[in-house]
């Protein structure tokens, strides 16, 4: 009796044991399945966000033509650098090359009357909004590298600001 428990234990133990490989082989099977559906669910949103970033930043680093710039124009000596979203004398980041028109030069024109005030010639600071095309991104020196150029087509508005106690 005791060699048929065995028997009936060794044979039982045989079919849970070939129940369970059968079902970890359908299992792993299910497994494979369900990891490559995850996968292609999880790579198409990835996969068309990266798109969607990478036309964003192909946009932003475009130039743009006939566009309103509102900020911070400084000039020293003769160069003139735009600072953008400035509001006053604490401008900072990057700024663009400006290249004024003939008209826009005027604009930003101080006149010394007084040789005790000659650094006004070389130096200033003005409040402005230009209407001008910002170049693309890239190197682009006059006396230093700058990221962009903005060339000004006119000054739709500018005010001077006194920076010499500021910076």
């Amino acid at each position: 009796m005791a060699t048929f428990f065995a028997l009936t234990a060794s044979s039982r133990n045989r079919r849970m044991n070939a129940s369970f490989a059968q079902r970890a082989d359908q299992d792993s099977h299910d497994l494979r399945y369900d990891h490559a559906q995850m996968s292609a669910d999880r790579i198409i949103p990835v996969l068309s966000l990266s798109v969607l970033a990478l036309a964003a930043l192909i946009l932003a680093l475009q130039g743009k033509k006939n566009q309103t710039f509102d900020g911070v124009v400084v000039r020293n000596f003769m160069t003139y650098e735009f600072y953008p979203n400035a509001k006053d004398c604490n401008y900072r980041g990057t700024p663009y090359l400006v290249l004024p028109s003939e008209r826009s030069r005027e604009a930003f024109t101080t006149y010394a009357a007084d040789p005790d005030h000659l650094d006004r010639l070389f130096h200033g600071a003005w409040r402005a909004k230009l209407n001008g095309n910002l170049s693309r991104i890239g190197r682009y020196e006059y006396r230093k590298t700058y990221w962009r150029e903005l060339s000004v087509n006119y000054v739709v508005s500018a005010a001077s600001i006194s920076c010499s106690a500021a910076r």
